[in-house]
């Protein structure tokens, strides 16, 4: 059945915002077509899953929603409800893979297991990130926040000692850390989670493709293990 389904050109359309940052979205040097990053591979292992062919379309920011609803792509995953002002009116996969924040420092400071060991310390944190679990500390003044606009200058800030422990993005660590491993050499991930966001699919409200259909599909990575080898191969293995 899948076979026939690919020799008769399946196809699944997936949307892709140009503002993912990398490794979730790498875009070619024009930013025109997706080259790579966590979203082709998930994306190419879903369509496999289901029979079809994945192909990509590059949407600006601004457009992903009435992109995904007008159906001219069947479906934009790296998503979640609380981000689309028209969810109601699209359907949604089960849970994809999740964006965990975690708490990002030099190895010399001790493990930190609880947003109150934070008291006194000066976090950095990205301009414009709204960060839930903390937002007491800094509302009484216990603890400093310092923003800055991306995660390498969270990582300089730190490694200058202008602030003491960083918020960063798994998936976005994990990448800076293939690309300057030295450097690396002197971070570590606390076991604190910050924030943790579960990401799925937006489905077009008239997808050939079911939400039921993709559910399975992403249900079947998950048995075979194909999903979680995936995601691991995201992950920073530090020393």
């Amino acid at each position: 059945m899948l076979s026939l389904q690919i020799q008769a050109g399946g196809i699944l359309k997936i949307g892709v915002s140009d503002s993912d940052a990398p490794p979730i979205v790498v875009l070619t040097p024009d930013n025109q077509a997706l080259a790579s990053g966590l979203i082709k591979e998930l994306g190419d292992a879903l369509a496999s899953e289901l029979g079809l062919k994945a192909q990509y379309v590059v949407i600006a920011r601004k457009r992903v929603e009435s992109t995904i609803e007008s159906g001219k792509v069947n479906i934009v995953c790296n998503a979640n409800p609380e981000w689309y002002g028209n969810a109601t009116r699209l359907g949604w996969t089960r849970e994809f893979y999740p964006q965990v924040e975690r708490a990002l420092s030099l190895r010399e400071l001790p493990d930190i297991r609880q947003a109150d060991e934070m008291v006194g310390k000066r976090i950095g944190t990205i301009r414009g990130y709204s960060y839930p679990t903390l937002e007491h500390l800094w509302a009484v003044g216990r603890t400093t926040r310092v923003d800055e606009p991306r995660l390498e200058l969270l990582v300089k800030s730190l490694q200058k000692k202008l602030t003491d422990v960083a918020i960063s993005s798994e998936l976005e660590l994990a990448w800076w850390a293939k690309s300057n491993p030295q450097d690396a050499r002197s971070f570590k991930q606390h076991p604190l989670t910050v924030t943790y966001m579960p990401t799925m699919c937006a489905v077009a409200p008239h997808s050939p493709i079911s939400t039921e259909r993709l559910n399975q599909g992403i249900d079947a990575m998950r048995r075979s293990g194909k999903l979680k080898a995936i995601l691991k191969s995201y992950e920073w293995q530090a020393e």
